[in-house]
């Protein structure tokens, strides 16, 4: 599976909300410098954030952004969804279809989806505070 750099940078912005979640807005500058993000295309990803309900942004000098919903309630799932998309349509199993083959390529898919929608930002705050490296998720 690819990830791309937008989705990348894009998750790596809301764990940076989510591990500072309840202490108000940060800033992009912030948000750039600690999680080696781009500042310009940090803006356009967390536009993206925000018109997807997953970031709200207040501008200003006191402004910055924020989660929108708690960390256990957005999961990465949620972010690639809303940043790229996931696209089920690029494997070629069709509805009618039983090739064997392709029935793996659909199992493939319904398991990288549903372990995607296992791990919310909390569970990457959890992990990052207790360096427990990679977790296994269940699904």
């Amino acid at each position: 599976m690819r990830i791309s750099s937008r989705t990348d940078y894009g998750v790596r912005a809301l764990f940076e909300l989510a591990l500072n979640y309840g202490q108000g807005p940060i800033q992009s500058r912030e948000i750039a410098a600690r999680q080696e993000v781009p500042e310009a295309y940090l803006h356009q990803v967390l536009s993206a954030l925000s018109r997807g309900g997953l970031v709200k942004s207040v501008r200003g000098p006191s402004g910055g952004h924020s989660l929108a919903l708690p960390p256990s309630d957005i999961t990465i799932y949620d972010a690639m969804e809303v940043l790229d998309g996931i696209d089920t349509r690029n494997h070629p199993h069709r509805a009618d279809d039983d090739h064997p083959v392709h029935l793996v390529w659909h199992e493939v898919t319904n398991r990288t989806i549903s372990y995607l929608r296992a791990i919310s930002l909390e569970d990457l705050v959890i992990q990052s505070r207790t360096g427990s490296g990679v977790v296994n998720y269940s699904i």
